[in-house]
């Protein structure tokens, strides 16, 4: 286990012996918080940001609200639970765009590839106005309130194909995507042939040759064990890929007011939980070392080749979103990229 994470849970468990063990009573309001990873801190970021907001929830209750953690889609695949969510079964869901964008599709126009260029202006994106503004459509047009962006991390390309320098050593590979429009408008564009696969099946399709590579933050990766099916890793950091909470308008708004300030404050506390797990897990175990340590050969294409990459990928995934989602997606994609030159614009970004 990583340092961040021993240190984390160290104070979790610490916080529910001092909960006493209350929050087990028979009268605590219970609140199921579901996510896909494994329920595993030495790997997951959304696992430890669920520990740190079932321990912000038990202890400030007294024993008086209590959390049920479900791991590793023990509840269903991303549709299947945001279903649940919407009908207050499970109370918060840990989604990605892909599983949010089959009932918002207006979340598609918000990975746009290359519009952020790191973590810190990332969330400070999604901490301001425009995230705010994205929160009120979402909750207005779907009844699901979105809580907090979390765990963010950026993509790398992977295949077991050959060495990826530009968008022409992309011709003919079957990359696997998630069913969002943008993600194969992008690599339609790239020049490789755009598959959707589940997750859960992911492992598999590449192993089998059903795809030949794939597109993930390196944390995420190591959760499925895609470095032993993968030989080619490029860095292009080309989307920002995060955790969404969601939970439904009709849970948030039946807690009372001393609950909504506990629950309120258990997700702040996770999300500054998460975003460090997966800058910890990126720093130390996951990063670019932990795929040459499995043998995968990591190239860092130069600005040059990253402006190949963008060229070609922009422009296609904008049509893509104004042909998908008319003008308020286009509006959605403009007013993000307005969002990062106001984050940029404040102190120097790392």
């Amino acid at each position: 286990m990583n340092a961040f994470a021993r240190t984390l849970l160290s104070g979790v468990f610490a916080g529910a012996l001092m909960a006493g063990g209350l929050a087990g009573t028979a009268d605590a309001k219970t609140i199921k918080i579901a996510h896909e990873e494994p329920a595993d801190a030495e790997r997951s970021a959304a696992h430890i940001s669920a520990l740190v907001f079932k321990d912000v929830i038990e202890s400030r209750s007294n024993g008086e609200m209590s959390v049920d953690i479900h791991a590793a889609s023990d509840l269903g695949n991303q549709r299947e639970r945001m279903e649940l969510t919407k009908n207050d079964i499970i109370q918060v869901n840990i989604a990605s765009i892909g599983g949010l964008a089959g009932f918002y599709p207006t979340i598609n126009a918000v990975d746009l590839p290359f519009a952020l260029p790191n973590v810190t202006t990332a969330y400070k994106v999604f901490d301001g106005p425009f995230g705010q503004k994205l929160a009120d459509d979402m909750e207005a047009e779907t009844g699901l309130k979105l809580l907090a962006v979390n765990a963010g991390g950026f993509y790398v390309l992977t295949n077991s194909e050959r060495p990826v320098k530009t968008p022409a050593d992309m011709e003919g590979i079957k990359f696997r995507t998630m069913s969002v429009p943008s993600h194969i408008a992008m690599m339609e564009s790239l020049g490789a042939a755009a598959t959707p696969v589940p997750w859960d099946e992911l492992y598999s399709a590449l192993q089998t040759g059903v795809v030949e590579g794939q597109h993930n933050p390196i944390p995420i990766m190591a959760i499925g064990n895609l470095q032993e099916v993968q030989k080619y890793a490029t860095l292009t950091n080309h989307l920002f890929g995060a955790d969404w909470w969601v939970t439904s308008s009709a849970f948030y708004s039946g807690l009372s007011d001393a609950e909504r300030v506990i629950f309120d404050d258990a997700v702040e506390a996770a999300k500054l939980a998460g975003r460090g797990a997966k800058l910890s897990l990126r720093a130390t175990d996951f990063g670019v070392g932990f795929l040459k340590d499995a043998g995968m050969e990591v190239y860092a294409p130069t600005q040059d080749e990253l402006a190949q990459f963008r060229e070609a990928a922009v422009p296609a995934v904008m049509k893509t979103i104004e042909e998908d989602l008319g003008e308020k997606g286009t509006a959605l994609a403009n007013d993000l990229l307005d969002a990062v030159e106001a984050a940029q614009a404040g102190p120097a970004q790392n």
